[in-house]
């Protein structure tokens, strides 16, 4: 298995309309590592393929990844299948979007082989407490050469990072919060031919509170980054977030 932690350059590929508007909810701190991340969804064409996107929430992306490619199929999977489809006439406007509920623990309702595309958003550290059971669960229904694919994903290395967090959740009192660590990512990847980390926000991270309302510290931010992690690739794992891309 080929495992590799890079810190990858601005994508100049165009993400098309619908996820380009999906970005702009985003900070302009984290619209790097969101662009990065959508352009792994339609880095490929995904029309006449399969889609599942997990731990979906109200299912916005996977209505958006649908209008994207008109001719794929795809599915939105959570605990409980959302409202908001229907409230917005999503699934009117695409013939090839559904809606599940579900685990993603449990693809039992996928076929083997059946799947080109399996994808979560900020999703895998609600999930890392069993990468053995997801891991398998992805490997049976994903086809050969098929993609497991991880957006918005922090990561617990670095040490100021992970208190700053520690506070902000506290604050929030979010109890259902934690950090990756590669050893869990390298568990999940066992079973794959390569993975793939794309890190984001060194200094960036603690730089968000100022950064967010002022956008030419976001590009120093992220300039001072790049320069950090291509002169020194083991600060790469001390990152604050990554997006994960592994492939069958």
């Amino acid at each position: 298995m080929n495992f590799e932690i890079i810190s990858p350059s601005k994508s100049k590929d165009s993400l098309g309309k619908e996820l380009i508007q999906a970005c702009k909810k985003y900070p302009s701190s984290d619209l790097a590592l969101f662009q990065a991340g959508y352009h792994e969804l339609c880095r490929l064409d995904l029309n006449g393929k399969a889609a599942l996107e997990v731990c979906g929430g109200f299912g916005e992306l996977a209505f958006r990844l649908a209008r994207t490619f008109p001719s794929a199929k795809v599915t939105g999977l959570d605990l409980y299948v959302p409202e908001q489809p229907t409230k917005e006439g999503w699934l009117a406007q695409c013939p090839n979007l559904s809606y599940v509920a579900g685990t993603a623990f449990d693809l039992s309702g996928f076929a083997p082989n059946s799947l080109d595309l399996i994808w979560g958003q900020a999703a895998l550290h609600h999930l890392a407490h069993s990468t053995g059971e997801l891991s398998q669960e992805a490997i049976r229904v994903l086809k050969p050469g098929g993609r497991l694919v991880f957006i918005f994903e922090p990561l617990g290395h670095n040490l100021l990072v992970a208190a700053i967090r520690a506070m902000r959740m506290s604050l929030a009192e979010m109890v259902d919060e934690s950090n990756l660590f590669l050893s869990q990512i390298k568990k999940l990847a066992v079973s794959f031919s390569s993975c793939q980390v794309q890190v984001f926000n060194l200094l960036g991270y603690p730089m968000k509170a100022f950064g967010d309302r002022i956008p030419f510290i976001t590009n120093l931010a992220e300039q001072a980054d790049a320069v950090l992690f291509e002169t020194f690739p083991a600060l790469r794992q001390h990152a604050a977030n990554c997006n994960i891309v592994l492939t069958k």
